[in-house]
């Protein structure tokens, strides 16, 4: 009696490994992304206890980014920046934290309402989807010329 798999039984086997790993890579990577943005989320908690309710100059500004940039983040950069607002009494420094790889999935997260919220701004398509799924909004928020949905 010979023992041993017939290469139709291996065949389908591998069919059966790649279907699986094919609908469970996104998920995987939906969820790989997902924990590299808690190191923005930790960083933005300690910059919005910070910032809250202070008016910024450009040279306190330029500290905070260089403040950011000492952070060490391992998958983003970070800066201070003035968005320009509609209503000139509103205060126009604001954080973006842009992804720093090249992959094809491109975004920020960006701070809004001084400091209090924390927005996701798809770069690319795949960036896009990325935003919207991890946000509540259906439809996004236009924010300085750049559609952003609240990030949970």
């Amino acid at each position: 009696m010979k023992q041993g798999f017939t290469l139709l039984e291996i065949v389908v086997v591998i069919l059966i490994i790649g279907i699986l790993s094919s609908i469970a890579l996104p998920y995987y990577r939906n969820a790989v992304e997902v924990s590299r943005t808690t190191e923005v989320v930790m960083l933005w908690g300690r910059q919005k206890n910070w910032a809250t309710g202070k008016t910024l100059s450009a040279q306190q500004a330029q500290k905070a980014t260089e403040h950011l940039q000492q952070a060490k983040l391992k998958y983003f950069t970070g800066q201070i920046i003035c968005r320009e607002k509609e209503n000139p009494d509103e205060l126009c420094w604001e954080a973006a934290f842009t992804r720093l790889d090249d992959s094809s999935l491109q975004y920020k997260l960006i701070t809004t309402h001084n400091f209090m919220h924390l927005a996701c701004v798809g770069l690319n398509e795949a960036g896009k989807n990325f935003c919207q799924s991890q946000s509540q909004q259906e439809t996004p928020e236009v924010i300085g010329g750049e559609e952003t949905y609240s990030f949970r």
